[in-house]
């Protein structure tokens, strides 16, 4: 919610706009004004203007030059300052960074507390909002410790810090801070804050699944809010409440309660822009509630909303979601394939930033696990060297006794030949776990090699394709025939749907290498996955005009996780679209040997080479191949259907052969084993 609230804060900020008059009453007075007159009416000038970024940074900058000139290093301050807030409005916070830092040396040598208070926690919330989360604590934590004096400012501060950690899911630490906040604020009476911190508190709950515990303290938020008369926020702890009860079947008469008591708030203060997740909150209640023209009717307002008050790709995705299922029980399967397609679209928007930093994460294993190895081969050596030294002080000690007994000397010298042993063995095993860590580097650097190569090479070139012929239709649309223009647009279609295919793979593949992909087997009836796969490729086969069959016995189920099986299903039959030239054929063929289900993909194509099958699910190999119609392929599908069959407690084989075709085969268990 503190989120909220900062986005709120920025949008009031951002509308504030100075009249036209005192501008231009400031420029009058520049004509007369000396130079260092001059540096401060500039100042006042870009604060005045900053809703218009280039009119502020252009007299930021001029007040820089004479502040130089003139020596007056408060005017300096103030112009770097004033520019990183214009660039943190815009926003621009990869901009804005760079000119806090840079007012940052001046305050300090002006010794101004409250304007470096104020760059470090800028600077702060300018790393949260660039997802950097270590960044931003370290900026509010070198805050705390300028003013560890002020409660205020520490209140503020450690909400902040809070913030970043439940955004980085680190629940605990949000929660703890959130607490120091909520104390440090009911000392000096701040009951605006003091809410905040609920409000806050009630989120991290929220997102931990935590219903009982996120309601408590919202309520405590709403309650406060109440006594402040501040309806805006009201209405806003009104939505979460409602996106809380909404969780509970017995509970969403209360849920919608909630919401239309929200929406009515946000019109009586005049924060219509948040109407729309309350609209798209009352359109998944009447979807549970089985009203699906209700339903259909508020998510798509809450599109218009979203449109027009710009609130984002997450809201717009999430109503996408919410009109494709509710379509799809009208049984309007038309208008659900389409919101469905719009949803896959802007879930590969918002998850750019996250394969972006799966990358990241998949580097960070890479060193740690380098690391790990270097520090275990320290760990053998300095082992090794603290025997030796202990047996050298050991010798010297059976040198001064060797005279007075003989017998001491033989327990002594058989009891450093048993410990030599253990420490050879030692330095095995820590050899061993060596060899093994670097048996692990190399699979992961084969992961991200592969990773990499797919995202440099497999997405350009469809890329290059849709750019290449969008660029002919917006140039010369009408130069070209009804013909070549449909062929056009099918290739675009094409290379789209090649792109959506291999993020989609990408996505599931590096959730499966992080640990972060859920398994979770059920039993589920068969025939009706295979029929979702079916009618979702069905199109593709048809332009190519490929006869595409399936037989399936009746009433089957396995126990498998439904997700991963479609997953499987819709790559093998994409593959085998593909690899099958026009006018061809793929049959499905599924049959119940025992306690397993066995299902053949059997197709038409091109087939597959002795020497390409033996590398064919192998991370590092290099098989890649083009379609029939020269549709591209990265290996990364038969990568993920290996890796999930095996998961599920299956097996997956290939007959092929070059020229006439290939069979794919896999078997998925009728029951738990």
């Amino acid at each position: 919610m503190k989120k909220l609230l900062l986005l709120f804060t920025a949008l009031l900020t951002v509308l504030i706009a100075c009249s036209q008059s005192k501008v231009d009453s400031l420029l009058r007075l520049c004509d007369k004004a000396t130079e260092k007159q001059k540096s401060a009416l500039y100042l006042e000038i870009s604060f005045d203007t900053r809703t218009d970024s280039s009119i502020s940074n252009l007299y930021s900058r001029k007040a820089y030059r004479l502040a130089v000139k003139n020596n007056q290093i408060p005017e300096q301050a103030k112009a770097f300052y004033y520019l990183g807030e214009t660039a943190y409005y815009l926003p621009d916070y990869f901009g804005a960074i760079p000119a806090y830092e840079k007012a940052m040396p001046l305050f300090k040598e002006l010794k101004d507390t409250l304007n470096i208070f104020n760059c470090y926690n800028s600077i702060g919330l300018c790393y949260y909002f660039m997802n950097q989360g270590e960044k931003a604590i370290v900026q509010f934590i070198n805050g705390l410790k300028l003013c560890d004096t002020d409660i205020e400012k520490c209140a503020d501060l450690l909400s902040n810090i809070a913030m970043v950690h439940n955004k980085m899911r680190n629940h605990q630490e949000a929660i703890v801070n959130y607490r120091k906040a909520l104390t440090k604020n009911i000392i000096i009476r701040d009951s605006s804050s003091i809410g905040v911190d609920y409000n806050g508190l009630g989120e991290v709950f929220s997102s931990m699944d935590r219903w009982d515990s996120a309601s408590v303290n919202y309520f405590k938020a709403l309650h406060i809010y109440k006594k402040l008369k501040n309806i805006g926020r009201q209405s806003i702890i009104l939505t979460n409440l409602g996106y809380i009860y909404k969780n509970f079947p017995d509970s969403l008469n209360k849920a919608l309660s909630y919401f239309n008591q929200a929406s009515n708030g946000f019109k009586k203060a005049g924060m219509q822009q948040f109407e729309a997740e309350v609209k798209s909150g009352i359109g998944s209640i009447y979807f549970k509630k089985a009203k699906y023209t209700d339903a259909i009717k508020m998510f798509e307002k809450s599109l218009e909303l979203n449109v027009k008050y710009l609130q984002g790709l997450l809201m717009k995705k999430i109503n996408y979601k919410g009109l494709s299922d509710t379509y799809e029980k009208t049984g309007d399967y038309k208008s659900a394939f389409k919101y469905s397609v719009l949803y896959a679209q802007y879930s590969d928007s918002l998850n750019q930033k996250e394969k972006y930093e799966q990358i990241v994460t998949l580097e960070k294993q890479y060193d740690t696990k380098k690391k790990e190895g270097e520090i275990l081969q320290l760990h053998a050596k300095q082992e090794l060297t603290n025997v030796q030294l202990k047996k050298n002080k050991q010798l010297i000690l059976l040198g001064f006794i060797m005279a007075l007994l003989f017998l001491m000397l033989v327990f002594f010298i058989s009891k450093k030949y048993l410990e030599k042993n253990k420490s050879n063995l030692l330095l095995e095993e820590k050899n061993k776990q060596i060899e093994q860590s670097e048996q692990e580097l190399s699979l992961l650097n084969a992961a991200k090699n592969k990773l990499f190569s797919i995202i440099a090479h497999d997405l350009k070139n469809p890329i290059h394709t849709i750019m290449g012929y969008s660029y002919l239709l917006s140039q010369s649309y009408e130069k070209y025939s009804e013909k070549e223009r449909r062929k056009f647009s099918v290739d675009i279609y094409q290379s789209t749907n090649n792109i959506f295919r291999l993020l989609e793979n990408l996505l599931e593949w590096s959730k499966s290498q992080t640990g972060r992909l859920n398994f979770t087997p059920i039993e589920t009836e068969f025939c009706r996955i295979l029929e979702n796969s079916i009618s979702i490729l069905r199109p593709m086969a048809s332009l190519k005009k490929i006869e595409l069959t399936a037989t399936c016995i009746g009433n089957v189920k396995v126990f498998a996780d439904p997700f991963m099986i479609e997953t499987i299903l819709r790559n093998l039959i994409n593959n085998a679209i593909k690899f099958t030239p026009n006018n061809g054929f793929i049959h499905i063929a599924v049959e119940r040997i025992e306690n397993m289900v066995k299902i053949s993909i059997r197709d038409s194509g091109i087939g597959i080479s002795d020497d390409d099958l033996k590398n064919l699910f192998q991370i590092d190999s290099t098989v890649k191949r083009k379609g029939t119609n020269n549709e591209d392929g990265s290996g990364l599908g038969l990568i993920l259907c290996n890796e999930f069959i095996s998961k599920n407690n299956g097996k997956l084989w290939v007959e092929s052969t070059l020229g006439k075709g290939s069979t794919f085969y896999c078997t998925i268990p009728i029951q738990d084993q």
